[in-house]
């Protein structure tokens, strides 16, 4: 009897000092903010994706046509001020839509980058191959890069809505003046 409680009690030592040695028990904390910052990206990610690019593209593109055409048909002394004001915001949108294919390639780089550096991190820390300095300095290096990447991405969001809204509010104008410009050339 002695020796199976004997027994009994070093097997739930055992079995306690193995439960409390689970990395996953361990860094709580630090999983949950793993997964955390897994699903913000993931949610970027989602907003990344809905960017479309090829129209993007497209409104520089005729941004770019109607400033050649200006530089064509335009006649210094004829100038309208409203018409001037939308050739200046249509140009914002050319000025501030550059590279376009550079910063999808990158940002979407980027993107994939930090959320594999944060599942690799997890996988580390499940398996317990770190230290508990390294997950600190892992965990505080990959929230940073987290970090640059929200902001260049969410910049980059807001400002292609803005420049949507300013492509379709003064593009069309600037198309319609240059209607008018090309019917009085005509006429002439």
């Amino acid at each position: 009897m002695v020796r199976f409680f004997s027994a009994t009690v070093v097997m739930f030592f055992i079995g306690m000092s193995m439960t409390s040695c689970d990395p996953a028990d361990t860094y709580k904390a630090e999983l949950t903010e793993i997964d955390s910052c897994l699903k913000r990206i993931d949610t970027l990610e989602a907003l990344f994706d809905g960017i479309d690019f090829d129209t993007l593209q497209i409104m520089v593109d005729h941004v770019n046509s109607n400033e050649a055409t200006i530089k064509d048909i335009y006649e210094p002394d004829t100038l309208d001020p409203r018409f001037g004001r939308y050739v200046t915001e249509s140009k914002m949108i050319r000025k501030t839509l550059t590279n376009l294919s550079s910063k999808q390639l990158n940002y979407g780089d980027e993107l994939n980058a930090v959320k594999h550096q944060f599942m690799d991190l997890k996988e580390d820390i499940t398996n317990g191959i770190l230290t508990d300095e390294q997950i600190k300095e892992y965990l505080t290096v990959e929230k940073e890069a987290l970090k640059k990447v929200d902001l260049t991405v969410m910049g980059f969001y807001d400002t292609q809505k803005l420049e949507k809204e300013r492509y379709y509010y003064a593009v069309p104008e600037v198309d319609s003046y240059i209607e008018k410009i090309k019917t009085s050339i005509e006429e002439k």
